[in-house]
């Protein structure tokens, strides 16, 4: 099978209130953009309007973090269908090897995909932020009816340098990546081998209980309720199928051990030598940290 996705693009957390999402991100030590509010057509195809929602990215030197919100409940966005749900991981976006080449490789398959709609905001540009230019995005959504796990898509980026400034790609918890991604679903083995023709790639059975999805530098592992507990024990679980937490790779572990310890944020000893916080200092997610 040969891949369609080259690596995890982003993954977006859902808050209710995005000021509250903003520090909290901001305590675990993540560099995180100026506020930015989204404009986007509806269906494809459609003319792009201002929506009613807005973020905070952590640009990371490989992918990078969402923090997405409500800032005008009266216009149209795609993060109220989100909360409804529940607070927490629900984007988990792809960088595709192009959309063109991916779109009509899952059409000739007959595998459940959007056609190409665009997306695109305002955002500060230099380190003072005085300057603000467009940032533009097209994106490819996995046909949502049938897939439910999360709000799966392939994302192309048409304005990187205004995304991946240098400045932004600092952060004083020594993150440097986006390594991966956790879905809970009861039966995760039908989930894995659902998601993997969308993404070119075999899933691999790591362990009783969970599969992987293996991008070139990063990850999907799918897991069972069970096997989620041995991963973060006693966390509660939003409704499943669902995202329930991300891996972040730092430049050194301990260092960071010691910044998050030093600002009073909770940390457990996780699977594969990784430490993870609780979601109640995450957006309602669990985010594990994994050395280099």
């Amino acid at each position: 099978m040969q891949a369609l996705a080259t690596n995890l693009d982003h993954v977006g957390v859902a808050v209710r209130d995005l000021d509250a999402g903003e520090r909290a991100f901001a305590r675990l030590g993540f560099n995180l953009t100026a506020r930015s509010f989204h404009r986007g057509s509806r269906v494809p195809g459609a003319p792009i309007e201002e929506w009613g929602s807005g973020n905070h990215c952590a640009m990371l030197a490989r992918g990078y973090l969402e923090i997405i919100g409500l800032t005008d409940p009266a216009k149209f966005s795609s993060v109220k269908s989100m909360l409804d749900m529940y607070q927490g991981a629900h984007i988990v976006a792809f960088e595709p090897r192009s959309n063109e080449e991916v779109h009509q490789a899952l059409s000739a398959r007959h595998l459940p995909i959007d056609d190409l709609r665009a997306l695109e905001r305002m955002a500060a540009y230099g380190p003072g932020g005085r300057e603000r230019r467009r940032v533009a995005f097209r994106n490819m959504f996995w046909t949502r009816a049938h897939f439910t796990e999360a709000r799966l898509q392939y994302t192309e980026h048409l304005t990187r340098e205004v995304m991946w400034q240098p400045h932004l790609l600092k952060h004083a918890n020594g993150a440097v990546g986006l390594f991966g991604v956790l879905l809970c679903a009861p039966d995760a083995e039908a989930v894995a081998r659902k998601l993997a023709p969308m993404l070119g790639i075999d899933p691999y059975p790591a362990r009783d209980g969970e599969y992987d999805l293996r991008l070139a530098a990063s990850w999907v592992k799918i897991l069972t309720p069970a096997a989620w507990s041995e991963w973060a024990p006693g966390t509660t679980l939003p409704p499943l199928p669902a995202p329930v937490g991300l891996a972040i790779e730092v430049k050194s572990l301990a260092e960071t051990r010691t910044y998050l310890s030093q600002r009073g944020i909770g940390l457990h000893d996780g699977r594969e030598r990784g430490v993870w916080v609780e979601p109640k200092d995450a957006g309602n997610t669990v985010i594990y940290f994994f050395g280099q």
